[in-house]
């Protein structure tokens, strides 16, 4: 018999936006898992939350730190750049412009204080305890990833459905999550909506002169779709086999974000513990 569970979650962005909760006892679709491979095996991808900022002179040697990460596993890490903190993601007031943007969210803000953040750069993955700590230098991003990489996936998380109207600036997606193991406890789904390449300023320490006026910003947070926190998933345990369902239309974007290089970022996180157990990655444009 098939069990259906339908909860209605908030508006956000100011936008007529729909979203909805279906769990779904049926097979798998064949090429679905993994978002779409073939290899019937999931493993757990890794979600490297990258807190960092347009004036912190050491961010740059983090930003390589994940984009050596991102090119030694493609397929099992998703990054997300996070700018954050007043001291060094706040807009300046400089006669030439330098430094205007603010690339700031109230999400960054939220996460700050709720991870404890007090210096830059600093990274979270999966935000999970490494040497007792969840938020990580960048220093020892490499030995925390070699801990959690390849493990196995107790969720598998897809896109089915993602299109942008450029006419009306928005976005809209349905996002699947299926259950492979069995999974206890409360669960929020947080979407995420990134641009990659944004060219900024941005301070680094290892240039000469240090203030780089045209920095490839990677991966920049712009907005949380459904809430800094996401949205109730499932409460209380999910069962193998279970396919669950989100549905988002007419989603808000900034007509002045690059939509060529914008995506959404999907996972489900344990409320207790902050756990993701799972993350993908879906780009507008291939």
């Amino acid at each position: 018999m098939m069990n259906r569970l339908r909860t209605y979650f908030p508006l956000f962005l100011g936008v007529a936006l729909l979203g909805s909760c279906d769990i779904v006892k049926e097979p798998i679709p064949p090429g679905i898992i993994g978002g779409g491979g073939n290899d019937s095996t999931v493993t757990r991808k890794i979600l490297l939350e990258e807190f960092t900022g347009h004036q912190c002179n050491s961010c740059p040697a983090a930003h390589l730190v994940a984009a050596q990460l991102k090119t030694l596993y493609p397929a099992d890490i998703v990054v997300v750049g996070i700018h954050a903190t007043a001291t060094f993601a706040a807009p300046q007031s400089n006669p030439d412009g330098s430094y205007s943007t603010d690339f700031r969210t109230p999400a960054a803000a939220a996460y700050v204080n709720s991870f404890g953040v007090t210096f830059l750069p600093t990274g979270m993955l999966n935000r999970t305890p490494y040497n007792g700590s969840i938020t990580i230098s960048h220093d020892a991003w490499s030995s925390a990833v070699s801990d959690i990489i390849g493990q196995p996936a107790a969720l598998d998380i897809w896109f089915s459905q993602l299109t942008h109207d450029p006419g009306t600036s928005t976005v809209s997606a349905e996002v699947k999550v299926a259950v492979l193991a069995p999974v206890s406890g409360d669960h929020n789904l947080t979407i995420y909506l990134t641009e990659d390449h944004v060219i900024d300023w941005q301070l680094n320490s290892q240039a000469s002169p240090p203030d780089i006026p045209d920095y490839d910003h990677r991966h920049v947070l712009r907005d949380n779709i459904n809430g800094t926190w996401g949205a109730p998933f499932f409460s209380g345990s999910a069962a193998v086999g279970d396919t669950l369902s989100l549905i988002y239309t007419g989603v808000a974007m900034d007509p002045g974000w690059n939509a060529a290089n914008c995506a959404l970022v999907a996972f489900v996180y344990n409320t207790d513990t902050y756990e993701v157990l799972q993350a993908e990655e879906r780009k507008f444009q291939p």
